[in-house]
C-alpha cells in the first residue's frame, strides 16, 4: 500500500549542517534538492510514492522522479511496485537502500586507523604505503591469467577482497565496503589503504595504469576508476 507518511519538513531541513550532502557516482556532491529528497525517503516508516514526496517538497512529480532515478542508479534507494489499483501499471514505491553487513574485522581496522591517525606525521601517506605492500602481495599470489588486463585483475582482486565490484565500463562500482564503519570514521586513512592496495596490484602487473577512488558515492559503496595517468588521478578524492 502506498505510503503518504512524510516526517521531514523540506524548508526547515534543507540546509542542515549536521547532515552534509552525499556524493553521486560522478564524484559530484548532491544538489540540495536531491539530498533533501533522499533524507525524506530515509525518514519514512514505509515505502513512499513519488506523489507524496512531490507534495511535501513542493516539486513537480517529474522533477522528483528524475532525482529518484539518479539516487537509484547510485545505490542510495530501491523501489518496488505498489499494489495494483484499477487499470494501468502500479506506481513505484521508494525506500532507502540498506547496506550489506560489514567485515568482522571492521572494529580492528577502526582501532588501527585511529592509532595511525594519532601517531603518524602523515597518516594518509603511511596508510597508502601499507596498502601498496598489501597489493603487491595479493597480486603476486593471484596467479592471474596472462591474458587478463590490468582492469580485469583489479576487478578480480576487489571481488576476492569482498568489495562486490561492478564494472560498468566507465567505472568500477564497489557495491559494498567490508570495512564501512572504519571507513566512515577515518575515510582518508582507510581509503588510502585501499587505493594503495589497488596501486600495488597495478604496479605488480606492470600495466602503467593508476587508480582513482571516490569514496561514499552510495550507501556502503565507492567508485573506482582505473586507467592511464593522463586520464585518472592516482589519489583518493572526495571525503
Amino acid at each position: 500500500m502506498r505510503s503518504e507518511f512524510i516526517t521531514l519538513n523540506p524548508v526547515e531541513n534543507a540546509d542542515r549542517s549536521d547532515a552534509p550532502r552525499r556524493t553521486a557516482s560522478t564524484g559530484r556532491r548532491h544538489s540540495s534538492t536531491r539530498e533533501l529528497l533522499l533524507r525524506m525517503v530515509e525518514a519514512q516508516a514505509a515505502p513512499v510514492a513519488i506523489g507524496a514526496l512531490a507534495r511535501a517538497a513542493g516539486l513537480h512529480e517529474n522533477t522528483v522522479r528524475g532525482h529518484l532515478e539518479h539516487l537509484l542508479a547510485d545505490g542510495f534507494v530501491t523501489r518496488e511496485r505498489d499494489l495494483a489499483e484499477g487499470r494501468g501499471r502500479p506506481a513505484w514505491l521508494w525506500r532507502p537502500a540498506v547496506p550489506d553487513p560489514e567485515s568482522p574485522y571492521a572494529a580492528l581496522a577502526g582501532v588501527l586507523a585511529a592509532t595511525l591517525t594519532r601517531t603518524s606525521a602523515d597518516p594518509v601517506a603511511t596508510a597508502r604505503e601499507a596498502g601498496l605492500g598489501w597489493g603487491r602481495d595479493i597480486a603476486a599470489g593471484t596467479g592471474a591469467a596472462r591474458e587478463a588486463t590490468a582492469r580485469e585483475t583489479v576487478v578480480a582482486v576487489m571481488r576476492d577482497q569482498g568489495f562486490a565490484p561492478d564494472d560498468t565500463g566507465d567505472a568500477i562500482i564497489l557495491r559494498r565496503c567490508p570495512l564501512i564503519a572504519a571507513a566512515t570514521r577515518h575515510p582518508h586513512v582507510v581509503c588510502a589503504v585501499h587505493v594503495g592496495m589497488i596501486d600495488g596490484v597495478l604496479e605488480t602487473v606492470g600495466s602503467g595504469d593508476v587508480a582513482d577512488l571516490v569514496p561514499f558515492t552510495g550507501p556502503g559503496q565507492c567508485t573506482l576508476r582505473v586507467g592511464a595517468p593522463s586520464s585518472v588521478r592516482s589519489k583518493v578524492t572526495g571525503g
